[in-house]
Parts: structure tokens; sequence; C-alpha cells
């Protein structure tokens, strides 16, 4: 029995030794799990975090959809786009011309006019302008007035500027230059005397005092005489207005435009003034975007 007291006291210690060791372990073990719990919690945040760090990185562009968004930013000022087309009513009222002892004066009249503008910006633009009316050209000569019906025609190119942005009034200048057109109407001799010291038939319209009309205004004209002819003068253009939107699209324009250029003499000497004259043209018409 004493040779075996030695051997069971080291295996009692032996076996308080094992069950020490198994109760470590067994309380090292949820430490273990919680401590690599929240480094898995961590590593499973990372992923969250990386949209608020995509968001500071450069993001492809889509260019098929550029030119839209431009077009709409534009068009959010209350018009189509860049383009429009608009027509005309106006009245024409010339100035006195006064030289060489001549008076020219044109007859107040009607006409209308159509154009294209192209919008460059919200402020700037380009526009062109063909305008058309009949009237008269009256010379006065002593105390006896000669007078040629005529067709006026306005070709103009001019630049628009616009002030505001507003979605309900728009006032805009413009400034350019062009030519105008005299064209003579069509006259055949009169049935009646109009003329003063002759009773020979003359030009429909013309009262001469001279007993030699045809040495001042030149052969009797019919429509095609050589003597009285086209002519085109170049001018220069000033004029103010205002758009008023109606729709998206369309819109009303109320304008003033004056026009300089020197006075007509169909190509007679006799009735060259070698003076300057104006022009003005109050107008009223409609405009449509595009």
């Amino acid at each position: 029995m004493k040779r075996l007291l030695p051997a069971f006291l080291l295996m009692t210690v032996m076996s308080v030794s094992a069950v020490s060791v198994s109760a470590q372990d067994a309380t090292m073990a949820p430490k273990s799990d919680e401590t690599q719990t929240p480094t898995m919690t961590q590593q499973g945040d990372a992923p969250m975090a990386q949209p608020a760090n995509a968001a500071s990185m450069p993001q492809p562009t889509n260019t098929a959809a550029m030119p839209a968004s431009t077009h709409k930013a534009y068009s959010s000022e209350g018009y189509g786009g860049r383009a429009e087309v608009f027509v005309d009513g106006f009245g024409l009222f010339g100035n006195q011309a006064n030289g060489n002892a001549i008076t020219q004066q044109q007859t107040d009249t009607g006409g209308v006019a159509v154009g294209y503008r192209f919008h460059l910006n919200s402020s700037s633009a380009l526009e062109g302008r063909y305008g058309f009316s009949r009237n008269s050209d009256k010379y006065t000569i002593g105390g006896t007035v000669s007078s040629i019906p005529s067709y006026f025609s306005e070709i103009s190119g001019s630049y628009v500027y616009t002030f505001s942005r507003s979605q309900h009034l728009r006032p805009f200048l413009e400034g350019g230059g062009g030519a105008v057109i005299f064209i003579p109407g069509n006259y055949n001799t009169p049935t009646t005397a109009t003329t003063v010291g002759t009773s020979s038939g003359i030009l429909a319209g013309y009262a001469l005092a001279s007993p030699q009309p045809q040495a001042l205004v030149g052969p009797i004209y019919t429509g095609s005489s050589a003597g009285v002819g086209t002519q085109a003068r170049g001018m220069f253009l000033y004029g103010a207005g205002l758009d008023i939107p109606a729709s998206s699209h369309f819109y009303f324009r109320t304008e003033f435009r004056g026009l300089g250029y020197e006075a007509p003499d169909f190509k007679l000497n006799a009735l060259h003034t070698n003076a300057f004259s104006f022009t003005y043209e109050p107008s009223f018409g409609v405009a449509y975007r595009f």
C-alpha cells in the first residue's frame, strides 16, 4: 500500500490539472467569439461605407443626354428652340429730303414684312427681313409737285440684343443694314390734263410747270421707259421692340424701326436731291419659335 500511495497522489494531481485546463478553455472560448464578432462586424460594415467614398469619385458622364439637357435649359425661358420665323404688318412714314432746290417726300402707307431670326444665346440673335409696300414719291420743284408711284422693297440684316429673360416681357434693340429698292409702278398717258403749262398728255400723276415736260423727266413712261427706272439704295437701320410670349412657341411682337438712305430719284437727274431721307416703321406681328 505504501508503494501505491505515491502513484495515487500523482494521478489525483494530474486529474485536477486536467479539470483546471478544461475550465480555462471553456472560459476563453466565448471571449474569443466576442473578440471576433466586432471584428467581423467591422469587416461587414466596411462595404457599407464605400458608397460615401464612391460619391467623391468621378462618375461617368452620359454625353448622349447633354444636348437634351442643354435644350431644356434654354427652353426654360419660355420659348422653344433657337430659330424663329415671323410676319409683321407695318406703317411706312417718310420725312422730307431737301436738296438742289427739290423737296422729296414719301406718302404714308402700310406694308407687310416676313423674316427669320436665329438666337445665338438668350441675349443675342441675328435677323434677316424682307418688307414690301406701295406708295408714291413726291417731288416739289418750285411750286409744282411731281409724283411717282412705286413699289418699295426692303431687304435687311441686323443684330438683335434682348435685355430681359422675363417670361412676360422681353424688350430688345437692333441695328443693321441692307438695301431699299424702288420700282416704278405702271403708268399710262392720262385722259385729263394734270399738268401746268402744257395740254399734251404726260406721265400720269405728274404735274410739271415746264412747257417741255419731257426735257425735265424724260420720255413719257408707260411701264417700260428707259428714262424712269428701278433704283436701289444702301441703307442702315435701327430699332427697338418688345416680345410678349403667348405660349411656349408663339408670341407677339411690337416694334419701331428707322431706315436711313439717300433719297431716290428713279435715275432722273432732274429729280436728284443728293439728300438723305429717313423712313419710320411702327409694326405689330406674330412670331413662331422652334
